[in-house]
């Protein structure tokens, strides 16, 4: 009995701590840093398909979603990489949110047919997904709204963080 009670804690231990970084930020503090696909210094680093070094830019803010020994996990362009603690930092939040607001998720609901969703903010970007057919959600539907950037919403779709344009959707 007292080892179930020991999972338990364990497991409820790592829900609170996955859950405190379900909407944090860091902030990049270095230049020409590289994204890792593990959590490892001699892992495979996030690449165009030219083999060139994608590098986020000094002072970009990205999402993290959780911590591993000196890496965050963080969403770059939609894709979960891994930066080290060496090269970002915490977003300070002046204010935690309250329940009610937290509980209270807005949404995108797509106005037009064959809407794009994009990996950047901008017409330019790479259409999602990059390695198959784009993916066009119906006319109606509704995804979660994650903020603004420009003539464009941010979204969380199927787990991925996409741009969608304003022009063809509006926020509900």
């Amino acid at each position: 009995m007292k080892s179930f009670k020991s999972l338990l804690l364990v497991a409820a231990f790592s829900l609170f701590s996955v859950m405190a970084w379900a909407d944090a930020q860091v902030v990049v503090t270095g230049t020409n840093v590289r994204l890792r696909l593990a959590p490892s210094l001699n892992s495979q680093t996030l690449t165009y398909n030219n083999g060139v070094n994608v590098h986020p830019k000094k002072g970009e803010k990205l999402t993290c979603t959780g911590k591993t020994g000196d890496f965050y996990q963080v969403i770059y362009k939609g894709q979960k990489v891994y930066i080290s603690k060496q090269f970002a930092k915490p977003v300070s939040t002046t204010k935690a949110p309250s329940p009610a607001a937290s509980s209270s998720q807005r949404y995108i609901v797509v106005t037009g047919t064959n809407v794009r969703l994009r990996m950047s903010p901008s017409l330019n970007g790479k259409v999602y997904p990059t390695n198959a057919n784009p993916v066009y959600p119906k006319k109606g539907e509704r995804i979660k709204y994650m903020g603004d950037a420009g003539d464009f919403y941010k979204v969380n779709y199927n787990g991925n963080y996409l741009y969608i344009s304003k022009q063809f959707s509006r926020l509900e």
